[in-house]
Protein backbone atom coordinates (compact mmCIF):
# COMPACT_ATOMS: atom_id res chain seq x y z
CA UNK A 1 0.00 0.00 0.00
CA UNK A 2 1.08 3.60 -0.55
CA UNK A 3 2.70 5.32 2.39
CA UNK A 4 1.32 8.85 2.76
CA UNK A 5 4.06 9.78 5.18
CA UNK A 6 7.02 11.93 4.25
CA UNK A 7 9.82 9.75 5.64
CA UNK A 8 13.24 9.87 4.02
CA UNK A 9 13.97 7.40 1.26
CA UNK A 10 15.84 7.29 -2.03
CA UNK A 11 13.98 8.29 -5.17
CA UNK A 12 14.49 4.72 -6.48
CA UNK A 13 12.75 3.31 -3.41
CA UNK A 14 9.93 5.81 -3.83
CA UNK A 15 9.59 4.61 -7.44
CA UNK A 16 9.16 1.02 -6.28
CA UNK A 17 6.70 1.99 -3.56
CA UNK A 18 4.50 3.73 -6.12
CA UNK A 19 4.76 0.71 -8.43
CA UNK A 20 3.79 -1.68 -5.63
CA UNK A 21 0.85 0.53 -4.67
CA UNK A 22 -0.42 0.22 -8.23
CA UNK A 23 -0.31 -3.57 -8.01
CA UNK A 24 2.85 -4.15 -10.04
CA UNK A 25 4.18 -7.70 -9.69
CA UNK A 26 6.89 -7.60 -12.36
CA UNK A 27 9.21 -5.04 -13.86
CA UNK A 28 10.58 -6.13 -17.22
CA UNK A 29 13.94 -4.66 -17.97
CA UNK A 30 17.47 -4.35 -19.22
CA UNK A 31 19.12 -1.95 -16.75
CA UNK A 32 22.34 -1.06 -18.55
CA UNK A 33 25.35 0.49 -16.84
CA UNK A 34 23.30 3.42 -15.53
CA UNK A 35 20.78 1.21 -13.74
CA UNK A 36 22.84 0.18 -10.74
CA UNK A 37 20.76 2.17 -8.24
CA UNK A 38 17.54 0.88 -9.71
CA UNK A 39 18.61 -2.79 -9.59
CA UNK A 40 20.19 -2.46 -6.17
CA UNK A 41 16.93 -1.11 -4.76
CA UNK A 42 14.94 -3.99 -6.27
CA UNK A 43 17.32 -6.42 -4.57
CA UNK A 44 16.47 -4.84 -1.21
CA UNK A 45 12.73 -5.53 -1.48
CA UNK A 46 10.51 -8.58 -2.05
CA UNK A 47 7.26 -7.23 -3.48
CA UNK A 48 8.25 -6.79 -7.11
CA UNK A 49 10.15 -9.27 -9.28
CA UNK A 50 12.55 -8.14 -11.99
CA UNK A 51 12.54 -10.06 -15.29
CA UNK A 52 15.71 -9.60 -17.33
CA UNK A 53 15.85 -9.67 -21.13
CA UNK A 54 18.68 -9.46 -23.66
CA UNK A 55 17.17 -6.72 -25.83
CA UNK A 56 14.81 -3.82 -25.27
CA UNK A 57 12.36 -5.09 -27.90
CA UNK A 58 11.77 -8.09 -25.66
CA UNK A 59 11.59 -5.87 -22.54
CA UNK A 60 8.80 -3.65 -23.86
CA UNK A 61 6.99 -6.51 -25.61
CA UNK A 62 6.89 -8.54 -22.39
CA UNK A 63 5.37 -5.56 -20.59
CA UNK A 64 2.95 -5.13 -23.50
CA UNK A 65 1.80 -8.76 -23.37
CA UNK A 66 1.38 -8.62 -19.60
CA UNK A 67 -0.63 -5.38 -19.87
CA UNK A 68 -2.91 -6.80 -22.57
CA UNK A 69 -3.81 -9.84 -20.48
CA UNK A 70 -4.06 -8.09 -17.12
CA UNK A 71 -5.66 -4.93 -18.46
CA UNK A 72 -3.41 -2.90 -16.13
CA UNK A 73 -0.42 -0.64 -16.75
CA UNK A 74 2.87 -2.55 -16.65
CA UNK A 75 6.43 -1.32 -16.21
CA UNK A 76 9.38 -1.71 -18.57
CA UNK A 77 12.81 -0.35 -17.54
CA UNK A 78 15.53 0.50 -20.10
CA UNK A 79 18.69 2.58 -20.16
CA UNK A 80 19.63 5.94 -21.70
CA UNK A 81 19.65 6.65 -25.44
CA UNK A 82 20.67 3.18 -26.75
CA UNK A 83 18.05 1.40 -24.64
CA UNK A 84 15.36 3.91 -25.52
CA UNK A 85 16.19 3.75 -29.23
CA UNK A 86 16.01 -0.05 -29.15
CA UNK A 87 12.65 0.15 -27.37
CA UNK A 88 10.99 2.53 -29.81
CA UNK A 89 9.75 -0.14 -32.23
CA UNK A 90 8.00 -2.15 -29.53
CA UNK A 91 6.70 1.12 -28.06
CA UNK A 92 5.18 1.81 -31.48
CA UNK A 93 3.35 -1.54 -31.33
CA UNK A 94 1.98 -0.70 -27.89
CA UNK A 95 0.88 2.74 -29.05
CA UNK A 96 -0.94 1.44 -32.09
CA UNK A 97 -2.82 -1.09 -29.96
CA UNK A 98 -3.48 1.17 -26.96
CA UNK A 99 -1.52 -1.00 -24.57
CA UNK A 100 -0.87 0.70 -21.19
CA UNK A 101 2.89 0.14 -21.05
CA UNK A 102 4.97 2.50 -18.94
CA UNK A 103 8.57 2.68 -20.13
CA UNK A 104 10.98 4.29 -17.70
CA UNK A 105 14.55 4.91 -18.77
CA UNK A 106 17.57 6.05 -16.89
CA UNK A 107 19.34 9.01 -18.43
CA UNK A 108 22.89 10.24 -17.95
CA UNK A 109 23.91 11.95 -14.73
CA UNK A 110 22.66 15.56 -14.69
CA UNK A 111 26.14 16.72 -13.68
CA UNK A 112 27.57 15.66 -17.05
CA UNK A 113 24.46 16.22 -19.15
CA UNK A 114 25.08 18.42 -22.18
CA UNK A 115 28.74 17.41 -22.48
CA UNK A 116 28.12 14.79 -25.19
CA UNK A 117 28.77 12.17 -22.51
CA UNK A 118 28.62 8.39 -22.83
CA UNK A 119 25.16 7.18 -24.04
CA UNK A 120 23.74 10.70 -23.86
CA UNK A 121 20.85 11.62 -26.13
CA UNK A 122 19.91 15.14 -27.07
CA UNK A 123 16.23 14.68 -26.30
CA UNK A 124 14.84 11.28 -25.24
CA UNK A 125 11.40 12.79 -24.71
CA UNK A 126 11.20 14.05 -28.29
CA UNK A 127 12.43 10.67 -29.55
CA UNK A 128 9.48 8.86 -27.93
CA UNK A 129 6.74 11.50 -28.00
CA UNK A 130 5.06 10.36 -31.22
CA UNK A 131 4.64 6.82 -29.81
CA UNK A 132 3.18 7.72 -26.42
CA UNK A 133 0.27 9.46 -24.76
CA UNK A 134 2.75 11.34 -22.59
CA UNK A 135 6.55 11.58 -22.53
CA UNK A 136 8.44 13.45 -19.85
CA UNK A 137 11.87 13.87 -18.29
CA UNK A 138 11.93 14.35 -14.52
CA UNK A 139 14.45 16.92 -13.30
CA UNK A 140 13.99 16.65 -9.52
CA UNK A 141 14.42 13.52 -7.41
CA UNK A 142 11.44 14.41 -5.23
CA UNK A 143 9.19 14.50 -8.31
CA UNK A 144 9.92 10.96 -9.52
CA UNK A 145 7.17 9.35 -7.42
CA UNK A 146 4.70 12.01 -8.53
CA UNK A 147 5.58 11.56 -12.21
CA UNK A 148 5.32 7.76 -12.03
CA UNK A 149 1.96 7.96 -10.31
CA UNK A 150 0.76 10.29 -13.08
CA UNK A 151 2.12 7.86 -15.68
CA UNK A 152 -0.16 5.13 -14.29
CA UNK A 153 -3.15 7.45 -14.49
CA UNK A 154 -2.40 8.56 -18.05
CA UNK A 155 -1.67 5.05 -19.33
CA UNK A 156 -4.89 3.59 -17.90
CA UNK A 157 -7.33 6.37 -18.79
CA UNK A 158 -9.25 6.05 -22.08
CA UNK A 159 -8.04 5.66 -24.67
CA UNK A 160 -5.28 3.66 -23.00
CA UNK A 161 -1.73 3.87 -24.25
CA UNK A 162 1.97 3.91 -23.39
CA UNK A 163 3.88 6.50 -21.38
CA UNK A 164 7.61 7.24 -21.30
CA UNK A 165 9.61 8.73 -18.41
CA UNK A 166 13.28 9.70 -18.58
CA UNK A 167 14.94 9.57 -15.14
CA UNK A 168 18.51 10.91 -14.77
CA UNK A 169 20.45 8.16 -13.04
CA UNK A 170 21.92 10.26 -10.23
CA UNK A 171 18.45 11.42 -9.13
CA UNK A 172 17.44 7.83 -8.32
CA UNK A 173 20.12 7.65 -5.62
CA UNK A 174 19.19 10.91 -3.95
CA UNK A 175 17.58 10.87 -0.52
CA UNK A 176 14.23 12.63 -0.63
CA UNK A 177 11.68 13.82 1.89
CA UNK A 178 8.43 13.43 -0.01
CA UNK A 179 5.03 11.86 0.38
CA UNK A 180 4.16 8.81 -1.69
CA UNK A 181 0.90 9.52 -3.57
CA UNK A 182 -2.20 7.74 -2.32
CA UNK A 183 -2.71 5.85 -5.57
CA UNK A 184 -6.35 4.96 -4.94
CA UNK A 185 -7.17 8.67 -5.10
CA UNK A 186 -5.85 9.03 -8.65
CA UNK A 187 -7.72 6.22 -10.40
CA UNK A 188 -10.25 6.81 -13.17
CA UNK A 189 -13.27 4.66 -14.00
CA UNK A 190 -12.80 4.03 -17.74
CA UNK A 191 -16.47 4.14 -18.71
CA UNK A 192 -18.18 6.66 -20.98
CA UNK A 193 -21.92 6.19 -21.45
CA UNK A 194 -23.37 7.15 -24.85
CA UNK A 195 -25.55 10.21 -25.33
CA UNK A 196 -29.16 8.97 -24.83
CA UNK A 197 -30.59 10.76 -27.89
CA UNK A 198 -27.76 9.57 -30.12
CA UNK A 199 -28.24 6.04 -28.81
CA UNK A 200 -31.92 6.10 -29.73
CA UNK A 201 -31.01 7.18 -33.26
CA UNK A 202 -28.38 4.45 -33.49
CA UNK A 203 -30.97 1.91 -32.36
CA UNK A 204 -33.43 3.09 -35.00
CA UNK A 205 -30.86 2.87 -37.79
CA UNK A 206 -29.83 -0.63 -36.70
CA UNK A 207 -33.39 -1.96 -36.43
CA UNK A 208 -34.59 -0.43 -39.71
CA UNK A 209 -31.61 -1.61 -41.77
CA UNK A 210 -32.27 -4.45 -44.21
CA UNK A 211 -28.72 -5.82 -44.35
CA UNK A 212 -26.79 -4.46 -41.35
CA UNK A 213 -23.22 -5.54 -40.68
CA UNK A 214 -21.63 -5.20 -37.27
CA UNK A 215 -17.92 -4.34 -37.37
CA UNK A 216 -16.32 -5.21 -34.03
CA UNK A 217 -13.10 -3.66 -32.88
CA UNK A 218 -10.48 -4.62 -30.34
CA UNK A 219 -12.13 -2.17 -27.96
CA UNK A 220 -14.99 -4.62 -27.44
CA UNK A 221 -12.61 -7.25 -26.03
CA UNK A 222 -10.55 -4.83 -23.95
CA UNK A 223 -13.76 -3.44 -22.44
CA UNK A 224 -14.89 -6.97 -21.53
CA UNK A 225 -17.98 -6.63 -23.71
CA UNK A 226 -17.83 -9.70 -25.96
CA UNK A 227 -20.87 -11.31 -24.30
CA UNK A 228 -22.90 -8.14 -24.85
CA UNK A 229 -21.86 -8.04 -28.51
CA UNK A 230 -22.96 -11.64 -28.99
CA UNK A 231 -26.36 -10.85 -27.48
CA UNK A 232 -26.83 -7.80 -29.71
CA UNK A 233 -25.90 -9.70 -32.87
CA UNK A 234 -28.34 -12.47 -31.99
CA UNK A 235 -31.06 -9.99 -31.08
CA UNK A 236 -31.03 -8.32 -34.51
CA UNK A 237 -29.69 -11.30 -36.51
CA UNK A 238 -26.72 -9.45 -37.98
CA UNK A 239 -23.37 -10.86 -39.11
CA UNK A 240 -20.23 -9.72 -37.31
CA UNK A 241 -16.79 -9.13 -38.77
CA UNK A 242 -13.66 -7.87 -37.06
CA UNK A 243 -12.23 -4.51 -38.04
CA UNK A 244 -9.34 -4.81 -40.51
CA UNK A 245 -5.99 -5.23 -38.73
CA UNK A 246 -7.39 -5.88 -35.28
CA UNK A 247 -5.30 -6.80 -32.24
CA UNK A 248 -7.90 -8.54 -30.02
CA UNK A 249 -10.52 -10.99 -31.30
CA UNK A 250 -13.76 -9.55 -29.92
CA UNK A 251 -16.30 -11.99 -31.35
CA UNK A 252 -16.03 -15.81 -31.15
CA UNK A 253 -14.93 -17.21 -34.51
CA UNK A 254 -16.99 -20.32 -33.68
CA UNK A 255 -20.25 -18.32 -33.63
CA UNK A 256 -22.56 -18.90 -36.64
CA UNK A 257 -22.78 -15.12 -37.20
CA UNK A 258 -18.99 -14.70 -37.38
CA UNK A 259 -17.45 -13.96 -40.78
CA UNK A 260 -14.01 -12.97 -42.02
CA UNK A 261 -13.09 -10.19 -44.40
CA UNK A 262 -9.73 -9.70 -46.12
CA UNK A 263 -7.46 -7.26 -44.33
CA UNK A 264 -5.37 -6.17 -47.28
CA UNK A 265 -8.09 -5.82 -49.92
CA UNK A 266 -10.84 -4.70 -47.59
CA UNK A 267 -14.41 -5.38 -48.60
CA UNK A 268 -17.49 -5.62 -46.43
CA UNK A 269 -19.42 -7.64 -49.03
CA UNK A 270 -20.19 -11.04 -47.52
CA UNK A 271 -21.20 -14.22 -49.39
CA UNK A 272 -24.98 -14.41 -49.89
CA UNK A 273 -25.55 -11.48 -47.50
CA UNK A 274 -24.05 -9.08 -50.04
CA UNK A 275 -23.17 -5.42 -49.49
CA UNK A 276 -24.48 -4.04 -46.20
CA UNK A 277 -26.82 -1.08 -46.21
CA UNK A 278 -25.61 -0.17 -42.70
CA UNK A 279 -22.21 -0.62 -41.08
CA UNK A 280 -22.58 -0.63 -37.32
CA UNK A 281 -19.04 -0.22 -35.96
CA UNK A 282 -18.31 -0.65 -32.25
CA UNK A 283 -15.03 -0.10 -30.41
CA UNK A 284 -12.89 0.13 -33.50
CA UNK A 285 -10.89 2.35 -35.80
CA UNK A 286 -13.19 1.05 -38.56
CA UNK A 287 -10.49 0.79 -41.22
CA UNK A 288 -6.73 0.89 -41.00
CA UNK A 289 -5.58 0.84 -44.60
CA UNK A 290 -2.80 -1.52 -45.62
CA UNK A 291 -2.41 -0.19 -49.12
CA UNK A 292 -4.12 2.27 -51.42
CA UNK A 293 -7.44 1.00 -52.72
CA UNK A 294 -8.84 2.70 -55.83
CA UNK A 295 -12.38 1.90 -54.67
CA UNK A 296 -13.32 2.88 -51.11
CA UNK A 297 -13.99 -0.06 -48.78
CA UNK A 298 -17.15 1.63 -47.55
CA UNK A 299 -19.50 2.46 -50.43
CA UNK A 300 -20.76 6.05 -50.52
CA UNK A 301 -24.38 4.87 -50.25
CA UNK A 302 -23.71 2.70 -47.19
CA UNK A 303 -24.89 4.28 -43.96
CA UNK A 304 -22.55 4.11 -41.01
CA UNK A 305 -22.86 4.27 -37.22
CA UNK A 306 -19.54 4.42 -35.39
CA UNK A 307 -19.30 4.01 -31.60
CA UNK A 308 -15.80 4.57 -30.23
CA UNK A 309 -14.23 5.97 -27.06
CA UNK A 310 -11.65 8.02 -28.97
CA UNK A 311 -13.33 10.82 -30.98
CA UNK A 312 -10.24 11.06 -33.20
CA UNK A 313 -11.17 7.75 -34.81
CA UNK A 314 -14.76 8.72 -35.70
CA UNK A 315 -14.94 10.17 -39.20
CA UNK A 316 -11.14 10.15 -39.39
CA UNK A 317 -11.16 9.13 -43.06
CA UNK A 318 -14.58 7.78 -44.00
CA UNK A 319 -17.79 9.72 -43.35
CA UNK A 320 -20.28 8.49 -40.75
CA UNK A 321 -23.99 9.16 -40.40
CA UNK A 322 -23.83 8.96 -36.63
CA UNK A 323 -20.73 9.09 -34.44
CA UNK A 324 -21.04 8.36 -30.74
CA UNK A 325 -18.26 8.78 -28.19
CA UNK A 326 -18.61 5.95 -25.68
CA UNK A 327 -16.77 2.87 -24.49
CA UNK A 328 -17.91 -0.38 -26.07
CA UNK A 329 -19.24 -1.98 -22.91
CA UNK A 330 -21.40 0.97 -21.87
CA UNK A 331 -22.73 1.40 -25.41
CA UNK A 332 -23.56 -2.28 -25.94
CA UNK A 333 -25.28 -2.60 -22.59
CA UNK A 334 -27.40 0.42 -23.40
CA UNK A 335 -28.25 -0.98 -26.83
CA UNK A 336 -29.41 -4.24 -25.27
CA UNK A 337 -31.93 -2.16 -23.31
CA UNK A 338 -33.11 0.06 -26.19
CA UNK A 339 -33.26 -2.35 -29.15
CA UNK A 340 -36.10 -4.62 -27.89
CA UNK A 341 -38.50 -1.69 -27.63
CA UNK A 342 -37.96 -0.91 -31.34
CA UNK A 343 -38.57 -4.43 -32.58
CA UNK A 344 -42.05 -5.21 -33.93
CA UNK A 345 -43.81 -7.92 -35.90
CA UNK A 346 -42.19 -6.83 -39.16
CA UNK A 347 -38.80 -7.20 -37.57
CA UNK A 348 -39.71 -10.74 -36.54
CA UNK A 349 -40.33 -11.71 -40.16
CA UNK A 350 -37.18 -9.90 -41.28
CA UNK A 351 -35.16 -11.67 -38.57
CA UNK A 352 -36.32 -15.07 -39.81
CA UNK A 353 -35.24 -14.15 -43.33
CA UNK A 354 -31.88 -12.95 -42.06
CA UNK A 355 -31.30 -16.12 -40.09
CA UNK A 356 -31.90 -18.20 -43.20
CA UNK A 357 -29.60 -15.95 -45.20
CA UNK A 358 -26.87 -16.16 -42.55
CA UNK A 359 -27.17 -19.93 -42.43
CA UNK A 360 -26.68 -20.13 -46.19
CA UNK A 361 -23.78 -17.66 -46.10
CA UNK A 362 -22.05 -19.54 -43.31
CA UNK A 363 -22.39 -22.84 -45.15
CA UNK A 364 -20.91 -21.33 -48.30
CA UNK A 365 -17.97 -19.94 -46.32
CA UNK A 366 -17.51 -23.32 -44.60
CA UNK A 367 -17.41 -25.22 -47.89
CA UNK A 368 -14.85 -22.81 -49.35
CA UNK A 369 -12.74 -23.05 -46.22
CA UNK A 370 -12.80 -26.86 -46.16
CA UNK A 371 -11.73 -26.96 -49.81
CA UNK A 372 -8.80 -24.73 -48.90
CA UNK A 373 -7.92 -26.89 -45.91
CA UNK A 374 -7.98 -30.16 -47.85
CA UNK A 375 -5.84 -28.84 -50.69
CA UNK A 376 -2.35 -30.35 -50.37
CA UNK A 377 -3.39 -31.93 -47.05
CA UNK A 378 -0.67 -34.59 -47.22
CA UNK A 379 1.98 -32.49 -48.93
CA UNK A 380 5.35 -31.31 -47.76
CA UNK A 381 6.15 -28.50 -47.17
CA UNK A 382 3.12 -28.59 -44.90
CA UNK A 383 -0.18 -26.89 -45.64
CA UNK A 384 -0.46 -24.34 -42.77
CA UNK A 385 -4.17 -25.14 -42.56
CA UNK A 386 -3.29 -28.67 -41.48
CA UNK A 387 -0.99 -27.34 -38.79
CA UNK A 388 -3.75 -25.08 -37.44
CA UNK A 389 -6.28 -27.92 -37.52
CA UNK A 390 -3.94 -30.03 -35.37
CA UNK A 391 -3.40 -27.10 -33.00
CA UNK A 392 -7.15 -26.70 -32.69
CA UNK A 393 -7.51 -30.38 -31.80
CA UNK A 394 -4.72 -30.51 -29.21
CA UNK A 395 -4.66 -27.15 -27.46
CA UNK A 396 -6.71 -26.52 -24.33
CA UNK A 397 -10.28 -25.28 -24.43
CA UNK A 398 -9.23 -22.05 -22.71
CA UNK A 399 -5.99 -21.53 -24.61
CA UNK A 400 -4.66 -18.05 -25.37
CA UNK A 401 -3.02 -17.58 -28.76
CA UNK A 402 -0.51 -14.75 -29.19
CA UNK A 403 0.11 -14.33 -32.90
CA UNK A 404 2.92 -12.71 -34.86
CA UNK A 405 2.67 -14.72 -38.03
CA UNK A 406 1.21 -12.05 -40.33
CA UNK A 407 0.68 -14.03 -43.53
CA UNK A 408 -1.01 -16.98 -41.81
CA UNK A 409 -3.26 -14.86 -39.58
CA UNK A 410 -6.33 -15.42 -41.75
CA UNK A 411 -5.76 -19.20 -41.74
CA UNK A 412 -5.27 -19.24 -37.99
CA UNK A 413 -8.36 -17.18 -37.15
CA UNK A 414 -10.64 -19.00 -39.60
CA UNK A 415 -9.66 -22.60 -38.73
CA UNK A 416 -8.79 -22.47 -35.04
CA UNK A 417 -12.06 -22.52 -33.09
CA UNK A 418 -11.96 -19.38 -31.01
CA UNK A 419 -14.81 -19.84 -28.56
CA UNK A 420 -15.78 -17.45 -25.74
CA UNK A 421 -13.15 -19.24 -23.60
CA UNK A 422 -10.37 -19.30 -26.19
CA UNK A 423 -8.69 -15.94 -26.69
CA UNK A 424 -6.46 -14.31 -29.30
CA UNK A 425 -4.38 -11.19 -29.65
CA UNK A 426 -1.73 -9.92 -32.02
CA UNK A 427 0.00 -6.66 -32.88
CA UNK A 428 -2.24 -4.94 -35.36
CA UNK A 429 0.45 -2.70 -36.82
CA UNK A 430 2.38 -5.67 -38.17
CA UNK A 431 5.19 -3.35 -39.22
CA UNK A 432 7.63 -3.72 -36.34
CA UNK A 433 8.73 -7.34 -36.04
CA UNK A 434 9.99 -9.17 -32.97
CA UNK A 435 7.03 -8.37 -30.73
CA UNK A 436 5.40 -11.79 -30.54
CA UNK A 437 7.74 -13.86 -28.37
CA UNK A 438 8.15 -11.18 -25.72
CA UNK A 439 4.41 -10.48 -25.71
CA UNK A 440 3.66 -14.18 -25.23
CA UNK A 441 6.13 -14.38 -22.31
CA UNK A 442 4.38 -11.44 -20.66
CA UNK A 443 0.97 -12.98 -21.35
CA UNK A 444 2.01 -16.24 -19.72
CA UNK A 445 3.31 -14.48 -16.62
CA UNK A 446 0.00 -12.61 -16.38
CA UNK A 447 -2.01 -15.84 -16.69
CA UNK A 448 0.13 -18.62 -15.15
CA UNK A 449 -2.71 -21.17 -14.96
CA UNK A 450 -3.68 -20.82 -18.62
CA UNK A 451 -2.14 -22.47 -21.67
CA UNK A 452 -0.46 -19.79 -23.80
CA UNK A 453 0.87 -20.51 -27.28
CA UNK A 454 2.94 -18.12 -29.36
CA UNK A 455 2.48 -18.42 -33.13
CA UNK A 456 5.43 -16.79 -34.87
CA UNK A 457 6.44 -16.39 -38.46
CA UNK A 458 10.06 -17.27 -39.09
CA UNK A 459 10.89 -13.69 -40.05
CA UNK A 460 9.19 -12.32 -36.94
CA UNK A 461 10.85 -14.92 -34.74
CA UNK A 462 14.35 -13.88 -35.77
CA UNK A 463 13.67 -10.27 -34.78
CA UNK A 464 12.76 -11.43 -31.28
CA UNK A 465 14.87 -14.57 -30.93
CA UNK A 466 16.63 -13.21 -27.82
CA UNK A 467 13.37 -13.89 -25.96
CA UNK A 468 14.34 -17.57 -25.91
CA UNK A 469 16.97 -16.76 -23.30
CA UNK A 470 14.40 -15.16 -20.99
CA UNK A 471 12.08 -18.15 -21.48
CA UNK A 472 14.88 -20.49 -20.53
CA UNK A 473 16.21 -18.47 -17.59
CA UNK A 474 12.83 -18.26 -15.83
CA UNK A 475 11.57 -21.65 -17.10
CA UNK A 476 8.42 -20.05 -18.46
CA UNK A 477 6.06 -22.85 -19.62
CA UNK A 478 5.24 -21.26 -22.96
CA UNK A 479 4.68 -23.23 -26.18
CA UNK A 480 6.14 -21.54 -29.27
CA UNK A 481 5.01 -22.67 -32.73
CA UNK A 482 7.06 -21.30 -35.63
CA UNK A 483 5.24 -21.10 -38.97
CA UNK A 484 8.44 -21.49 -40.96
CA UNK A 485 7.92 -20.73 -44.65
CA UNK A 486 11.59 -19.77 -45.08
CA UNK A 487 10.80 -16.27 -46.31
CA UNK A 488 9.50 -12.84 -45.51
CA UNK A 489 6.23 -13.83 -47.15
CA UNK A 490 4.54 -10.48 -46.53
CA UNK A 491 7.30 -9.01 -48.69
CA UNK A 492 7.38 -11.82 -51.24
CA UNK A 493 3.63 -11.59 -51.81
CA UNK A 494 4.07 -8.02 -53.01
CA UNK A 495 6.39 -8.85 -55.91
CA UNK A 496 4.77 -8.56 -59.35
CA UNK A 497 5.76 -9.55 -62.87
CA UNK A 498 6.80 -12.79 -64.53
CA UNK A 499 7.47 -15.94 -62.54
CA UNK A 500 11.19 -15.49 -63.21
CA UNK A 501 11.15 -11.89 -62.01
CA UNK A 502 9.30 -12.87 -58.84
CA UNK A 503 11.75 -15.73 -58.25
CA UNK A 504 14.77 -13.45 -58.61
CA UNK A 505 13.20 -10.74 -56.44
CA UNK A 506 12.45 -13.35 -53.79
CA UNK A 507 16.02 -14.62 -53.78
CA UNK A 508 17.30 -11.08 -53.49
CA UNK A 509 14.99 -9.60 -50.87
CA UNK A 510 12.72 -12.13 -49.19
CA UNK A 511 13.90 -15.75 -49.09
CA UNK A 512 15.48 -16.97 -45.83
CA UNK A 513 17.45 -19.90 -47.26
CA UNK A 514 21.10 -20.83 -47.85
CA UNK A 515 21.22 -21.29 -44.92
CA UNK A 516 17.75 -22.18 -43.69
CA UNK A 517 17.04 -21.31 -40.06
CA UNK A 518 16.43 -24.28 -37.80
CA UNK A 519 14.53 -22.84 -34.83
CA UNK A 520 14.43 -26.17 -33.02
CA UNK A 521 18.23 -26.19 -32.83
CA UNK A 522 18.23 -22.56 -31.72
CA UNK A 523 15.86 -23.45 -28.89
CA UNK A 524 18.04 -26.38 -27.88
CA UNK A 525 21.09 -24.13 -27.51
CA UNK A 526 19.17 -22.34 -24.72
CA UNK A 527 18.21 -25.62 -23.07
CA UNK A 528 14.64 -25.45 -24.39
CA UNK A 529 12.84 -28.46 -25.84
CA UNK A 530 12.82 -27.98 -29.60
CA UNK A 531 11.57 -30.17 -32.43
CA UNK A 532 11.51 -29.55 -36.17
CA UNK A 533 8.55 -30.83 -38.18
CA UNK A 534 8.86 -31.37 -41.93
CA UNK A 535 6.16 -34.00 -42.64
CA UNK A 536 2.42 -33.67 -41.91
CA UNK A 537 2.24 -36.85 -39.83
CA UNK A 538 4.90 -35.41 -37.49
CA UNK A 539 2.77 -32.43 -36.42
CA UNK A 540 0.58 -34.06 -33.78
CA UNK A 541 3.34 -36.00 -31.96
CA UNK A 542 5.56 -32.92 -31.85
CA UNK A 543 2.79 -30.67 -30.52
CA UNK A 544 1.78 -33.27 -27.96
CA UNK A 545 5.37 -33.61 -26.77
CA UNK A 546 5.69 -29.82 -26.45
CA UNK A 547 2.43 -29.56 -24.51
CA UNK A 548 3.68 -32.18 -22.05
CA UNK A 549 6.79 -30.14 -21.21
CA UNK A 550 6.80 -28.58 -17.74
CA UNK A 551 8.96 -25.72 -19.02
CA UNK A 552 9.29 -23.88 -22.34
CA UNK A 553 8.99 -25.70 -25.66
CA UNK A 554 9.30 -24.82 -29.34
CA UNK A 555 8.01 -26.60 -32.44
CA UNK A 556 9.47 -25.46 -35.77
CA UNK A 557 7.06 -26.40 -38.57
CA UNK A 558 8.18 -26.12 -42.19
CA UNK A 559 5.11 -24.84 -44.08
CA UNK A 560 4.41 -24.10 -47.73
CA UNK A 561 4.82 -20.69 -49.32
CA UNK A 562 1.33 -20.33 -50.68
CA UNK A 563 0.48 -16.71 -51.31
CA UNK A 564 -2.51 -15.01 -49.74
CA UNK A 565 -5.59 -14.48 -51.89
CA UNK A 566 -5.77 -10.83 -50.85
Amino acid sequence: MADSGGRERTAALAYLEVAAAHGIDYIFGLPGTSGQEFIGTIVDQEKIRFILALHETCVVSMADGYARVSGRPTLAQVSTLPGTANAVGALYDAYRDRSPVIVTSTHVDTRIMGRDSHTEGRDLVDLTRQFTKWSCEVHRADRIAEALNRAFKVASSPPKGPVYLSLPSNLLAEQIQAEIPQTERYRIVPRMAPDPEALQEATRLLVEAKRPLIVAGSGVATAGATAELVKLAEMVAAPVVMEPRYSFLSFPASHPFSFQIPERQVTFKLPVWGEPDLIFAVGCRLIREYRYLPEPAIKPETRCVHIEEDPWEIGKVFPVDLGIVADARSALRSLLETVPAHLDRANGKRKAERLECLKEAKEKARVELEARVKQDWDSAPINPARLVREMDRLLDEDALIVNESPTTKDILTSIFRFTPKRAYFSNSSGGYLGWGLGAAIGAKLASPSRRVAACLGDGSAMFGVHGLWTMAKYRIPLVVIVFNNRAYMAVKNQFRGSDERIRLAGELGADLVDPEINFARLAQTFGIFGQRVEQPEEIAPALQRALEERGPALVDVVISQKSRKD
